[in-house]
């Protein structure tokens, strides 16, 4: 089970967390700007049925973290947490948006329910509850896990690997120290060689000293058991955020990266040979849509990957 104690108690963390699940798993979400008072709300986009002209709809979430209350049982959220009915209608309105999203790390009372019931009944406005057993169940998933494990570095983390089956029977989707991993064997219907070897490469790409602003996230990698050893495929991305992306250094060069890495070279314990493909990137880490791990990064991976 994940420790929602491990978010921060000012609630920034689950914010956060939140804004990463919704674009892991498909959606756009975006802050808005400050109002006078200091804050700032989350908006979601609900991408609308294509057969019914995806025509979106806009969530304003409003996220109550009381896990640590009570010196850490945690408590529901009730209604002086969230205010009144009028100040969610208004909210949504503000914001120009349709609906109301409650997220909490622990659960809504009762009367808070029936509180959300009647402004959909009596306002018109969808609202809806993720609550933390619904945030885990969202989380235990191939995308979603990825994000877990950065937020719940302990909990997350003592599970260690997660390995998810595909639709084919050589290829699985890998979650390991918050990276989502395409994994696949040359043949055969389960991973074909022990996820330590994996582990040992990744430590490697850890022990790289890299700018700040700079990282290395693995997409796929390939086992050839015929010869013995790695394809991988890697992002580096660098970038700051909005106007300070100009201030980040430029990329490692690619002959020294892939030197490091230990490319073409016998330079793990299984005594093997590994590949690396490493594509490039800059990017906006201030963006609304910046993820780290966004679909469109895993296009160049090859598709028996």
């Amino acid at each position: 089970m994940l420790d929602f104690c491990e978010l921060s108690p000012d609630g920034e963390d689950l914010e956060q967390l939140v804004r990463e699940l919704a674009l892991a798993l498909g959606y756009r979400a975006k802050w808005s700007g400050r109002g006078a008072d200091g804050g700032r709300d989350l908006l979601l986009e609900e991408p609308g049925d294509a057969l019914l002209g995806a025509k979106t709809r806009r969530w304003v979430i409003s996220c109550k973290h009381m896990a640590h209350a009570k010196d850490g049982a945690g408590r529901s959220v009730n209604g002086e947490d969230l205010g009144s009915i009028g100040g969610i209608v208004d909210a949504v309105a503000q914001h120009d948006a349709e609906a109301f999203l409650l997220v909490c790390s622990t659960q809504p009372s009762s009367a808070l329910v029936s509180r959300l019931e009647s402004i959909e009944r009596t306002k018109g406005v969808p609202t809806h509850v993720w609550d933390g057993v619904e945030l885990e169940r969202m989380l235990a998933t191939p995308r979603g896990w990825a994000v877990a494990q950065r937020f719940f570095p302990a909990s997350a983390e003592a599970s260690g690997w997660k390995v998810f089956a595909t639709s084919e029977p050589n290829r699985f989707i890998g979650i390991t120290r918050g990276f989502y991993l395409r994994v696949s064997n040359r043949h055969g219907s389960a991973v074909g060689f022990p996820l330590s070897w994996i582990d040992e490469r990744l430590d490697r790409v850890a022990s790289i000293a890299l700018p700040a602003g700079h990282e290395i996230r693995p997409r796929g990698v390939f086992y050839d058991d015929k010869h013995r050893g790695f394809v991988w495929y890697l992002d580096y991305l660098y970038g700051g955020h909005g106007w300070r992306s100009e201030e980040i250094e430029s990329p490692m060069e690619s002959d020294t990266l892939l030197d490091r890495l230990g490319n073409g070279t016998v330079a793990y314990s299984d005594g093997q040979f590994d590949h690396f493909e490493v594509t490039f990137r800059k990017v906006d880490r201030g963006h609304d849509a910046y993820d780290s791990d966004h679909y469109r990064y895993y296009e160049s991976v090859p598709s028996y990957v």
